[in-house]
C-alpha cells in the first residue's frame, strides 16, 4: 500500500516543508545508525541551516543526478557516504561537508538508504520524484500493460455489479424491457472481461 504513495505525487510538483525536512532528519538521526559519525554531523548540519535545507530533496538514485548525495545506515552494504557531482564520485567526509557548504544554493538531493524506509511515513512524506530519472520512466512496458488491463478489468467488475443491483430493481419493478436491456449489456461486460 505504502508504494502507491508515489502514484499521488505523478505529475504534482512536490512542495516539501522546511519543517518536514527537518522532522524526517531529527528522526534519522536519531534513531538510525550508521558507520561514522561525519554523517551524523552533516545530517545535523543540514537540519540545523533552514536556507540549505530548503534547496535539499530526498530522492530515489541520487547517483543520477548532476550533484547528489547518498548515505546508507551500518546496516547497508556499499560506502555510506558518497557525493556524486556531475558525474564524479566522492566519498571524503570533509570534502563533501565542504562542497555542501559553499554550494548551499544549488539543489541537493538526498538518498537516505536504511533498513525498512519503505515503512516508514516519515520518510515517505518527504520523498519527491528523482528530476533525473523519473519512477514512472522506470516501469517496464510490461508493467505499464498489466496495470492498464487490471484497472480496465476492475472498472468493467464495477459495471457488472451495478448492472446486477439494476436487474435486481427491474425485477421488482417488473419492467420487462429494462430487464432485457440490462441483460444484454451484462453479457457484453462479461465478454469484455473474458477478452482482457
Amino acid at each position: 500500500m505504502l508504494r502507491y504513495w508515489k502514484v499521488l505525487k505523478v505529475g504534482i510538483k512536490m512542495m516539501i516543508s522546511v519543517k518536514d525536512k527537518k522532522a524526517f532528519l531529527r528522526w534519522l538521526v536519531k534513531n538510525v545508525s550508521f558507520k561514522h559519525r561525519e554523517i551524523v554531523w552533516l545530517l545535523n548540519y543540514l537540519a540545523e541551516h533552514e536556507v540549505i535545507l530548503a534547496n535539499v530533496h530526498f530522492v530515489e538514485l541520487a547517483e543520477a543526478t548532476q550533484r547528489g548525495l547518498q548515505i546508507r545506515d551500518s546496516a547497508s552494504e556499499g560506502e555510506d557516504l558518497i557525493l556524486f557531482l556531475k558525474g564524479r564520485t566522492f566519498t571524503d567526509s570533509d570534502q563533501i561537508f565542504h562542497e555542501i557548504r559553499l554550494n548551499w544554493q544549488s539543489p541537493l538531493y538526498l538518498e537516505c538508504i536504511f533498513e525498512d524506509a519503505w515503512q516508514n511515513l516519515l520518510f515517505l512524506s518527504i520523498l519527491e520524484d528523482n528530476p533525473a530519472i523519473p519512477w514512472n520512466k522506470r516501469v517496464s512496458e510490461e508493467i505499464h500493460e498489466e496495470v492498464a488491463t487490471f484497472l480496465s478489468k476492475d472498472e468493467l467488475q464495477q459495471r457488472l455489479a451495478f448492472l446486477y443491483q439494476e436487474i435486481d430493481r427491474s425485477l421488482e419493478e417488473e419492467n420487462r424491457e429494462e430487464f432485457i436491456t440490462l441483460t444484454d449489456e451484462v453479457k457484453e461486460v462479461k465478454e469484455k472481461i473474458a477478452n482482457l
